[in-house]
């Protein structure tokens, strides 16, 4: 019996593992979407300032 208790240990350990993971892959998807988001932002930004360079440029 004793094979099998450590057979539930480890298993036990492993979805304890497995659960760790999904979460720490869900903050991780998470941060990604956020630094996405920031991202677009500033080529946002920078694309706004090169447009009122180019104006400047024209006139």
């Amino acid at each position: 019996m004793d094979i099998l208790n450590q057979l539930t240990d480890k298993i036990t350990l492993l979805l304890e593992r497995q659960d760790a993971l999904k979460l720490e892959n869900s903050q991780l998807k998470e941060e990604l979407e956020m630094e996405r988001q920031n991202k677009e932002a500033v080529l946002a930004k920078v694309e706004n300032i090169l447009n009122r360079l180019q104006e400047v440029d024209r006139n």
